[in-house]
């Protein structure tokens, strides 16, 4: 499955660690570490070795932790 292919299924653009951390101000161990992203209930994907992220979901994860967004 190539990357065009993963969005068309999941409907939104996916991106890595340090594209989400840029767009929304985060710390990139947040995003990296899997047992904070466990800890904190980061909503991610797996794709493969790969972990990726939606923006609005990480969004809407900041807000309901009563954080605010720069995006």
């Amino acid at each position: 499955m190539n990357p065009s292919s993963i969005n068309d299924v999941l409907g939104e653009r996916l991106v890595d660690a340090s594209e989400a951390a840029h767009c929304l101000n985060l710390p990139m161990y947040l995003l990296t570490h899997p047992k904070e992203r466990q800890r904190l209930g980061i909503p991610h994907y797996r794709v493969g070795k790969l972990v990726r992220f939606k923006l609005q979901e990480l969004e809407a994860w900041m807000l309901a932790q009563g954080g605010a967004s720069n995006a």
